[in-house]
């Protein structure tokens, strides 16, 4: 029992000595804004790789539709996001997209 005991405590010690200088930043990213839409990826030959739907249903009736396209075209990929909110008509009442382009690890500056 002193043992087991023994062993947690120096796992638990190592687990925070190993731990302690990792530091996350979050001003750290790997996409990039751009003004490309859907129909410029595809005229420059990229190929859609990945889709996926969110639906999130408010309790005032508005629903909110989150559209993730990944394209991509050799090594260079985008990620195309659309956001679209709606009433219960099925009338949109807003609607975004952005396409954002993979990129080295950066760090954003202030207001971007």
């Amino acid at each position: 029992m002193v043992k087991n005991k023994l062993k947690i405590n120096l796992f638990v010690i190592l687990f925070f000595l190993l731990t302690s200088n990792l530091f996350a930043n979050p001003a750290t990213d790997q996409w990039s804004d751009t003004d490309k839409t859907y129909k410029d990826l595809i005229e420059e030959g990229f190929e859609v790789k990945g889709y996926a739907i969110n639906k999130i249903e408010s309790e005032t009736g508005f629903t909110l539709i989150l559209f993730v396209t990944v394209l991509q075209r050799k090594n260079d990929v985008y990620e195309c996001q659309e956001y679209q909110t709606i009433d219960q008509m099925l009338e949109t009442l807003d609607l975004t997209i952005i396409c954002r382009q993979l990129t080295q690890p950066y760090e954003r500056g202030v207001g971007t």
